[in-house]
């Protein structure tokens, strides 16, 4: 029972007090960050696992909120061309949609990552291209949002097909916006901070 105490205690003072302390500000700082969202706790949970990466830093923040939505995407617009091989009528051409949208909305996202890791430096810089490439994200991410809801709009005159999976899809493409949502509003508090 010594030794295991021993160990304990051991394993303990390995692990530096700031390296601690640095893990737990990150966490709170994810959570303080997700509070201007509009889905704070799915923003905290999907950003959680990049506390490590993110530190306390803003544009880090927006950077991983922006690369979890882009992979959200990704997954939606796949499951949309799988759900389309096996529909027909207007769900087939509202799933045909959904694809290019969110495929439309992938490339958007990937943009505004790539904007938002330019911001650092620039805002640094002091010029103006801060301003034009904080805007160039916001509009981007913007965008994507917009077709994430035009590609659920597509459904509402498409009936038909198998109520249970596209209440599925539908779900997960409205899970898809809140991600975008939560990017947005990082973004938007990291440019307007």
């Amino acid at each position: 029972m010594a030794s295991l105490l021993l160990l304990i205690a051991v394993l303990l003072t390995a692990i530096s007090p700031s390296e601690f302390a640095a893990t737990e500000n990150s966490s709170d700082f994810i959570r303080r960050s997700c509070a201007v969202t509009l889905y704070a706790q799915l923003c905290y949970n999907s950003l959680k696992p990049y506390e490590s990466t993110v530190r306390q830093s803003p544009l880090t923040l927006a950077i991983a909120a922006a690369n979890v939505s882009l992979a959200k995407i990704k997954k939606a617009s796949l499951q949309a061309a799988e759900l389309r091989r096996s529909s027909v009528g207007r769900v087939s051409a509202a799933l045909r949609d959904c694809v290019e949208l969110l495929g439309t909305a992938a490339e958007l996202t990937k943009q505004s990552a790539s904007e938002i890791q330019k911001l650092g430096p620039a805002a640094q810089s002091g010029g103006p291209s801060f301003a034009w490439e904080a805007s160039n994200a916001q509009t981007w991410m913007s965008a994507a949002l917009t077709n994430e809801d035009t590609c659920i709009d597509g459904f509402n005159d498409a009936g038909g097909g198998s109520a249970a999976v596209l209440t599925a899809f539908l779900t997960k493409v409205g899970r898809v916006e809140q991600y975008t949502s939560n990017a947005l509003a990082l973004l938007n508090a990291l440019v307007d901070g």
